[in-house]
């Protein structure tokens, strides 16, 4: 069984025992998280809309560290002008503990 879930304005596709980063997340180390679920995929069943009232994921907050770094250079031609700079987002380390059925 799997879930699309929402966190962050992203989605993400998750099954028990995933571990997934998201954008940061104000818990705290070891509290369990509820997610909201989009889409419910069990084989060749699916669940989407109204039917997933009742229906949430739970999940378990890892760590928080910084991702991958992101790097903008900007050049402007014939103007002798370059910059550069660097940026890493903080990410919430989650770990899928159960999908809900409710």
């Amino acid at each position: 069984m799997y879930a699309i879930i929402r966190t962050g304005n992203k989605q993400y596709r998750v099954e028990k025992g995933d571990r997934i980063a998201v954008e940061r997340l104000p818990n705290q180390v070891g509290d369990q998280v509820k997610l909201e679920v989009l889409f419910l995929g069990d084989g060749d069943k699916y669940t989407v809309g109204k039917d997933l009232a009742n229906t949430s994921v739970v999940a378990q907050v890892l760590d928080e560290r910084k991702g991958k770094k992101v790097i903008s250079f900007d050049y402007r031609n014939k103007h002798r002008r370059r910059t550069t700079r660097g940026h890493r987002q903080i990410e919430t380390h989650l770990e899928i503990k159960d999908i809900a059925v409710g």
